[in-house]
């Protein structure tokens, strides 16, 4: 369906970075996917976190004689390492800024879609990450379910065969000061867990 988009403005590079798109059921909270590829505005706890960036990220490894390993976003915008803020020119600990990541990005906006694409001269891969919220019309329930979709799709620009792998990884961040948080490992992943709280009256 989304290869048959006419009509839609593309953001690439300079003008992606700001891009903020969020994803989740109506009124469920959210989660952003920026437009270099990033996850970031985690606002999970019935209240909004604008600047919440935790650290969750996804890499993938071509493998052979030298293996090339990229995390699967654009460049890291420059505000986000030197912009105002703790800690911003000095290290950035807890930050994966530092990993190696695709040259150039770009993004498109169809609701409920929004779409990453990344590309690189050195890596054999046009990467697409499409992000969704559930949204069904005359559906409220089923719209507002607390989920947020992510989808990568990778095509071979080479003529040869690759072997690749697919990681994704995230910090803990259901961390709350009660310390009640879990990770609960299943098959090929894990959950981070969170003990549902009563609402207050």
């Amino acid at each position: 369906m989304l290869d048959n988009i006419r009509n839609v403005k593309e953001y690439s590079e300079e003008k992606a970075r700001f891009i903020a798109y969020p994803m989740g059921g109506i009124g469920s909270g959210m989660i952003c996917l920026e437009g270099t590829g990033a996850l970031s505005h985690f606002s999970i706890r019935n209240k909004p976190d604008v600047h919440s960036k935790p650290n969750v990220f996804s890499v993938i490894c071509i493998k052979g004689s030298k293996n090339i390993a990229k995390v699967l976003e654009g460049p890291v915008p420059m505000y986000k390492i030197f912009g105002k803020g703790k800690d911003m020119g000095t290290g950035l600990s807890g930050k994966n800024y530092g990993l190696p990541r695709f040259r150039h990005n770009s993004f498109m906006a169809t609701f409920p879609f929004g779409i990453v694409s990344l590309e690189d001269e050195k890596v054999p891969l046009n990467v697409k990450i499409t992000g969704w919220s559930p949204f069904i019309p005359n559906d409220t329930y089923n719209s507002g379910l607390p989920v947020a979709g992510l989808e990568f799709n990778s095509k071979n620009t080479s003529v040869e065969q690759l072997e690749c792998i697919y990681s994704f990884n995230a910090s803990n961040f259901m961390k709350t000061d009660a310390g009640n948080e879990r990770v609960v490992k299943i098959n090929n992943g894990f959950i981070l867990e969170q003990p549902s709280v009563q609402d207050k009256p």
